[in-house]
């Protein structure tokens, strides 16, 4: 029996979409319309549009600051000697208000890095949460490390050159809390793991297993991102699994 193809037009396509989105279709596979029925040459390749900026391994990688960041950091033999100490560095982005956030951790636990504080009833934060609660982890249950002490106006990126200048009290914290493992959520907290993750951005680098001073480190896409591309949950989903498989039960 000959099988046709119908390409509906008017209220069938709307109904034919319809039908789509009910039976759980929500990503784009290729900007024009074809027939998966005939063959192809070439290999289809899924053209998911993600607006996320390549971050540069050497930019991000560049050589720490020497002098001020460099002594305070290593004269803190503590977590909270380390944010007297970041109080105490003199750069553009200090401020005084609210204080230093660099690291808020129990020493020996799951640690979480990200590029900035974000305020705790911000949506990012609240996404934060629940992603985290999804797998088991409580608020009580990891520390929070950011690569910048303060939230940077606007909440824009961070530039290299800021990152590079508090990677002294980035590193030590590292040093003090001793974690057991790492979540980088976003491509600048990823690129901690230098020369182990490729240079692609964070889809690359996502759901890949690399290490920081031989702690396991996973990463994922910021909730930031999350917020503005809800189709890349599911792959956000899909880390935050594998990441609960290497937790400690």
């Amino acid at each position: 029996m000959a099988t046709h193809v119908h390409h509906p037009d008017g209220e069938n396509s709307v109904s034919a979409l319809a039908w789509l989105v009910a039976a759980g279709a929500d990503t784009l596979v290729e900007e024009a319309p074809r027939n998966w029925l005939t063959e192809r040459a070439e290999p289809v390749r899924a053209a998911v549009n993600i607006a996320i900026p390549v971050i540069s391994r050497a930019a991000v990688a560049a050589p720490a600051p020497v002098g001020e960041a460099v002594s305070l950091a290593a004269g803190a033999d503590s977590l909270s000697a380390l944010d007297l100490a970041v109080m105490r560095y003199d750069h553009p982005l200090r401020q005084q208000q609210p204080p230093a956030l660099l690291v808020n951790a129990r020493p020996g636990g799951i640690l979480i890095i990200a590029d900035q504080p974000e305020p705790d009833d911000s949506p990012a934060a609240r996404l934060r949460a629940r992603m985290l609660g999804a797998i088991g982890i409580g608020a009580a249950d990891h520390g929070l490390l950011h690569l910048l002490a303060w939230p940077l106006p606007g909440g824009r990126a961070p530039r290299p050159d800021e990152i590079a200048a508090y990677s002294p009290f980035v590193a030590r914290a590292l040093q003090l809390a001793q974690p057991s493992l790492l979540l980088a959520l976003g491509g600048n907290a990823a690129a901690l793991a230098g020369d182990l993750m490729p240079a692609r951005g964070i889809n690359s680098m996502r759901g890949r297993w690399a290490s920081v001073d031989n702690v396991p480190l996973l990463a994922t896409f910021h909730p930031r991102v999350l917020l503005t591309q809800p189709e890349l949950k599911r792959l956000a989903w899909a880390d935050l699994q594998a990441f609960a498989q290497r937790m400690p039960r």
